[in-house]
């Protein structure tokens, strides 16, 4: 079944992927041998690995009995793959992406025209700053402050790309982006000016759909 998303252990040694068969697991990637496997209740539909490398958030699909999607994130203890926190449910929509702020402290979860916002110590609602990615532009959001802290076209200047995915790099000093068909490469802006620094890594020909950095 199709893999829907990869994340990075901190380690830099194994990765953890989702799929639509409702199995998470952890791959070892100096042979590329599978190293744990879990059977969950539904399909994975993104994951990320928190920065001390011993809990895992998957967001999974779920449908009702009236068929209207809605999503829910369950936090995983990577050693044993038994829920810790959660389920935390995203009433009527299902989980697109999840991303981690740089100090790991906030995770943030994109659904339905929306983001949700969790401090992955109390897995309660909360606040921060996020980058949002969109046909037409990159934005940097205060949600404390409900403002716009910066906004630049990003791929939208390429071809008239679309913006498809970020990630942070670990000091916050880098935002890298993901762009589609008619741009398919990854840029990198500097967070003091938002402005493009060094040149695109090429390699891709197709939409590049999710991005994920190695944090070692």
């Amino acid at each position: 079944d199709e893999i829907t998303s990869i994340a990075t252990f901190p380690d830099g040694e194994r990765i953890v992927t989702g799929s639509a068969d409702r199995t998470i697991r952890i791959w070892r990637l100096g042979d590329g041998r599978e190293i744990k496997k879990w059977v969950v209740k539904n399909s994975i539909d993104a994951l990320v690995i928190l920065r001390d490398g011993k809990q895992v958030v998957s967001a999974e699909g779920v449908f009702s009995s009236g068929d209207l999607p809605w999503g829910q994130l369950c936090v995983r203890g990577t050693e044993t793959g038994k829920v810790v926190a959660g389920p935390l449910n995203i009433l009527k929509s299902d989980v697109v992406t999840l991303e981690l702020s740089p100090d790991g402290g906030i995770l943030a979860n994109g659904h339905n025209r929306a983001i949700i916002f969790w401090d992955t110590t109390t897995w309660q609602p909360t606040t921060g700053q996020v980058g949002v990615a969109t046909s037409e532009a990159i934005q940097i959001l205060d949600v404390t402050r409900r403002e716009v802290l910066a906004k630049f076209s990003g791929h939208a200047d390429f071809n008239n790309s679309w913006n498809r995915s970020l990630t942070w790099t670990p000091d916050g000093a880098h935002l890298l982006s993901a762009g589609s068909d008619s741009d398919p490469v990854i840029r990198c802006w500097d967070t003091s000016t938002w402005k493009q620094a060094g040149v695109p890594w090429i390699g891709h020909d197709r939409d590049i759909t999710h991005l994920i950095l190695n944090p070692a």
